[in-house]
């Protein structure tokens, strides 16, 4: 029997990182981000979902406008939310505003029970990485350098946030879940930093060579 390649080897026995994440997987997420987001304002119009969004979960959890109206509209009909006109003063434009029905709450009480799929994770940065013998080692060092800085400055605006989440409104339990969030966050950074020292130091050698 003929040997395999390296390369053929190496790629044949990587696990499939799609094989427990999916677009539809994706899509039924969307639904729960915005029910979520529903929990947290008692009538919010898609803008007002999106601006939420922007302003909590995006670090780690992003919805553009062009997936949210389709999510409500697909919420409405599942009778998960419903929808009213606000009242707005003559001659302004009208918001169509949304809130969460019982069947909503069902629906993400049963969702946040399940496990979490595990997401794969795109990397430009290790794509680069993997076939940087091809350049000379300075290069690799610069985007390595470039990452570092990204992550220091995430450690600095997460520590702002934590400070927002900690002396702003909101339940003890949401605080506490919030932070949680955050810390997750943190703990990334944080590791990634350290990752990128010592990737740093095994690429300088390279360039001592």
């Amino acid at each position: 029997m003929k040997k395999k390649p390296p390369d053929t080897a190496f790629v044949e026995f990587q696990p499939s990182l799609s094989s427990g994440w999916s677009r539809q997987s994706r899509e039924k997420a969307s639904r729960f981000a915005v029910l979520g987001m529903l929990t947290l304002g008692h009538k919010l119009s898609g803008y007002d979902i999106k601006k939420a969004i922007a302003s909590s979960t995006a670090n780690f959890w992003s919805e553009s406008y062009g997936n949210i109206y389709p999510v409500l509209k697909k919420l409405l009909a599942q009778g998960a939310i419903r929808t009213e006109v606000d009242d707005a003063p003559a001659g302004n434009r009208q918001k169509q505003l949304y809130s969460i029905t019982p069947t909503g709450r069902q629906l993400l009480e049963d969702w946040l029970r399940q496990p979490a799929a595990p997401t794969p994770e795109d990397s430009e940065l290790l794509l680069k990485l993997f076939f940087s013998a091809e350049v000379p080692p300075q290069e690799p060092l610069a985007l390595v350098r470039a990452h570092r800085e990204y992550h220091a400055a995430l450690l600095r605006k997460f520590a702002g946030i934590e400070g927002y989440i900690t002396t702003g409104s909101g339940t003890q339990a949401q605080k506490t879940y919030w932070l949680a969030t955050l810390r997750y966050g943190q703990a990334v950074s944080r590791a990634l930093l350290q990752w990128c020292d010592e990737a740093e130091v095994e690429f300088k050698k390279l360039n001592a060579e």
